[in-house]
């Protein structure tokens, strides 16, 4: 029995998508800066940017596990696929994302699945989770709830993921950071016992994880709040000014 318990980030993101940092930066920061075992980069819509990671860990010879992962934008909202092979393409439901994914023997998580941006459009991109009838709907095909995103902002929709996770949908929990620049990385985590991939498929398959957020400093959210706010003038004048 492998008694030592790791940590793992299981959401962030590159400049492959909306993400600040190269995969580059982001396995300097994580090897440099934090205690974290493992990673997944889980690009909106790609994987590129979690292979070429991959790639980069495995050249250098380093002690950092790295998942493909990707944050597949489907017609619902997002679903976040792990241990991928391949691209899952946008735009498909819930249903049939879920199943493209399980289709790669990939883990499907749900992140932020209460979180709902009030701006329809796809000239932009929002974070809206998928939803309670969605999730219910796809429960057997879900493998975790992600009950931490420690975007500072998310606080009330952690508080109703981990709501309804304890009292209805009973799955396996993941915490992450959902890191769109470096200093976010390990903010959020989810801890489980071993040290390896596998055994990291396996604590989650077997509902043995533990989802961690850590407490924001201000100089955090300083940046956090400088990288998001170019996006949320945006917003705010698509919302005042679309005919939608």
């Amino acid at each position: 029995m492998n008694d030592k318990l790791s940590k793992a980030d299981l959401h962030m993101h590159t400049n492959f998508s909306d993400g600040k940092p190269t995969p580059e930066e982001i396995i300097d920061y994580v090897v440099n800066k934090t205690d974290l075992n493992i990673i997944a980069i889980t690009d909106h819509d790609t994987i590129e940017g979690a292979k070429l990671a991959q790639r980069i860990v495995k050249e250098k010879k380093l002690d950092l596990k790295i998942i493909i992962g990707e944050e597949i934008s489907a017609k619902e909202g997002h679903i976040v696929g792990l241990f991928l092979k391949k691209v899952v393409p946008k735009g498909l439901s819930a249903k049939e994302t879920i199943k493209r994914v399980k289709e790669q023997k990939g883990l499907v998580v749900i992140p932020h699945p209460f979180y709902y941006t009030p701006i329809n459009t796809v000239k932009m991109a929002v974070m809206n989770g998928i939803g309670l009838n969605n999730i219910l709907k796809n429960l057997k095909n879900i493998d975790a709830i992600e009950t931490v995103d420690n975007t500072p902002t998310l606080a009330d929709e952690n508080f109703v993921a981990h709501f309804w996770n304890s009292i209805l949908l009973h799955k396996p929990e993941t915490g992450s950071s959902d890191a769109h620049i470096k200093e976010a990385i390990g903010m959020g985590f989810t801890l489980f016992e071993g040290e390896t991939k596998t055994d990291l498929r396996k604590a989650i398959l077997n509902g043995q994880t533990k989802a961690i957020a850590k407490r924001w400093h201000l100089m955090g959210l300083l940046k956090y709040g400088y990288f998001f706010f170019p996006k949320a003038i945006r917003l705010g004048f698509y919302k005042l000014f679309s005919s939608n």
